[in-house]
């Protein structure tokens, strides 16, 4: 049988122009980092950065 190529679909979406949903999207993002930042307690971000040191040592020693 053989293969029949067929064009892809697609859908352009409209993109909004508006700057004020650009500021309150980007304000949106900048209160959920915060949130993030101040709720997460120490010993999560010391645990993150624990396993970042080791999986760096290990990078580090197979090269």
């Amino acid at each position: 049988m053989p293969l029949r190529w067929e064009p892809v679909r697609t859908q352009c979406y409209p993109a909004s122009g508006s700057m004020a949903l650009k500021i309150l999207g980007g304000a949106l993002v900048f209160a959920g980092i915060l949130v993030i930042l101040l709720c997460v307690p120490t010993w999560a971000w010391m645990s993150l950065l624990g396993a970042a040191l080791i999986l760096s040592g290990l990078f580090l020693m197979r090269k």
